[in-house]
């Protein structure tokens, strides 16, 4: 059994490393140079214009070459199910091999099964790109969960069972608990999963836990049990703390830090999440550039927005809850409704709703800076000023979220001192103007200034579009901040709004009301457009279609009670979510609700129209 399951792993592996496999060929290693091995979702020429820039560093400051040897299985949520599922494989692996040579160590409370992993674990170095939201996920250990049955024929014990997370109801009870435990004559506690008739009197030993206990007394058979064990997928880079702060005086952007306090993860860049849009349209539709989030929601756009789906897209979800979190629940949503009311399309990736604002297909589009500037610059004429480009790109002032690019050095990589040679180059002088400045094939890279070893900074070929996070970038009469094409400063527009906590929501309820129901919720929205134009409109039937428009459902918990769907009632709400089907179901309800609330108000429209 053992055995089959080790080569069940090892066949796991395989199958997802293909995907990790799969780069262009500019980046392979020939064979002379030693690698880095970097999952990341950044494009082609960020990866070709690093590669370059840090073989050359490495050479001159470590006498050595080193080859970025890139793996770009898809976007950063793809990225980070293949390296779960790979993480869950490696940890099942070395519980298979603790049970055989070392039992005791797996009930040890103090044991983490992280610490075992070693260098060499995992044949990835980093994650290099992303969020700092998908970064943090790599640091949560309750993101790599395996169990194990380590109690093996102990029988039953008396223990302290704390309360589980969700209360036990008697009525209905789980079929499995999962909580902290401590065992008799031990002070310290792990996490065990086990079904209700492991203890010793079943559910009605548990009840003083569903009257709001903290903890009771039991016996508890351990031999049915399992334990948790959680890993996180990073480790801290371990970098000096004083060239760090010198780096990066400031951790703070707005609300956001630009590196985790223990190092889980460093910031190399920055990204804002705004408007892209087509100077072109707009002026034809006579309507002013985009300034805020609401402009969206103009009724003269119906059907020229595009936007990424939620459900796809991290960045977009980022941007989306940005959004929600700095006007509020009720007006965040509302925006929300507008804003995907005009949608032309949801599409599964991020970069198609630039470009095809760039081809007229789209006249605004939520976007990452480096996707909205990066297709403004690709449309450039030779010579042509970036200011000319028919594609503009805004970052609402106050409002926008501006967030850490970080780079996380993976738990168990292979090369974790060249991995901090790597973050120290992408935090140098060198690394830091590869995302801003001009390039060598611009005539106005030549007059980019250089470093202290006489280096001129910037890109070969590619204009990279992106923010730098070191500050002293944007200082005043700063010969860098003039040498940036794009003269804008994070740090003085970016919103200092901490997320709510709503993000969890984003993709179920756009799902609901948008997405699935999009071509009814377009009819719906040109009615009660409509509507507003029509000065004979009776009020009270318009009144009526606007609160059907930006209604949500009632929500039913798994026990039959409804609730509002409020930000008083989220957090239960969100809860309940928990379980996948349900969910599910949930979902499905959601999206009936809006699909008859929309047929409702085309219906009030065209009886208004009538009288």
């Amino acid at each position: 059994m053992i055995l089959k399951r080790i080569i069940l792993g090892v066949c796991l592996l395989i199958v997802l490393g293909v995907p990790f496999a799969l780069r262009p060929a500019a980046t392979r290693n020939d064979g002379t140079a030693r690698s880095l091995v970097l999952v990341t979702p950044h494009v082609p020429q960020i990866r070709s214009e690093f590669a370059l820039a840090f073989a050359n560093w490495h050479r001159r400051h470590y006498d050595s070459t080193i080859a970025l040897d890139f793996r770009t299985p898809g976007g950063t949520s793809e990225i980070i199910k293949q390296l779960q599922s790979i993480y869950e494989s490696r940890a099942k692996t070395h519980l298979d091999k603790l049970a055989r040579t070392n039992p005791g160590q797996l009930t040890d409370p103090a044991f983490d099964l992280a610490d075992v992993f070693t260098t060499g674990d995992i044949p990835f170095d980093a994650m290099f790109g992303g969020g700092s939201y998908d970064h943090g996920r790599l640091k949560d250990a309750s993101n790599v969960v395996v169990f194990a049955s380590v109690f093996k024929g102990k029988g039953e014990t008396s223990v302290t069972i704390t309360a589980p997370r969700e209360k036990i109801d008697p009525a209905k009870p789980p079929a499995t608990i999962l909580t902290s435990v401590t065992i008799a004559g031990d002070s310290r506690s792990m996490d065990l999963r086990f079904p209700l008739d492991a203890v010793k009197g079943g559910v009605e030993s548990l009840l003083p836990l569903s009257r709001g206990e903290k903890s009771v007394e039991a016996t508890l058979d351990l031999s049915k049990t399992e334990r948790r064990f959680g890993i996180p997928m990073s480790t801290p880079a371990g970098l000096d703390p004083k060239e760090l702060e010198r780096l990066i005086p400031s951790n703070e952007i707005g609300a956001q830090n630009l590196y985790d306090p223990d190092q889980f993860w460093i910031g190399t860049a920055l990204s804002s999440f705004g408007i892209v849009y087509n100077k072109e349209i707009y002026a034809q539709l006579g309507l002013p550039e985009p300034r805020s989030f609401e402009d969206l929601g103009r009724p003269e756009l119906v059907g020229l927005v595009a936007l990424a789906d939620p459900r796809q897209s991290g960045s977009i979800t980022t941007t989306l809850d940005a959004i929600l979190s700095y006007y509020g629940w009720e007006k965040g949503w509302r925006i929300l409704r507008e804003m995907t009311a005009n949608t032309r399309y949801f599409t599964n990736s991020a970069p198609k709703p630039p470009i095809d604002v760039s081809q007229g297909d789209a006249a605004a589009a939520l976007a990452i800076d480096f996707y909205g500037r990066g297709q403004a610059q690709a449309i450039l004429l030779p010579g042509q000023d970036p200011s000319e480009s028919r594609v503009g790109y805004v970052d609402p002032p106050g409002s926008v979220y501006i967030d850490a690019d970080p780079i996380s050095m993976l738990r168990g990589g292979p090369n974790p001192e060249l991995l901090r040679h790597f973050i120290e180059f992408c935090l140098s002088d060198e690394g830091q103007a590869l995302w801003q400045f001009r390039s060598e094939r611009d005539p106005l890279g030549q007059n980019n200034p250089t470093n202290a070893e006489g280096v001129r900074l910037g890109p070969k070929e590619h204009e990279l579009r992106r923010l730098p996070v070191r500050q002293s970038f944007y200082e005043e009469r700063s010969a860098y901040k003039a040498a940036m094409i794009d003269q804008v400063d994070p740090f003085a527009i970016a919103s200092s709004t901490k997320p709510k906590g709503w993000r969890s929501s984003i993709g179920i309820m756009m799902g609901a009301f948008s997405i699935e129901t999009a071509h009814e919720q377009r009819e719906a929205w040109k009615a009660l457009i409509r509507a507003r134009e029509t000065p004979e409109f009776p009020k009270d039937t318009l009144t009526e279609m606007e609160r059907l428009f930006y209604s949500f459902p009632e929500h039913q918990m798994p026990d039959g009670t409804r609730l509002p769907f409020n930000e008083a009632n989220y957090r239960t709400i969100r809860a309940s979510w928990n379980d996948r089907s349900f969910q599910t179901d949930c979902a499905t309800r959601y999206t009936l609700y809006f699909r008859e609330t929309y047929a409702t108000v085309v219906e009030l429209g065209k009886k208004g129209l009538a009288q």
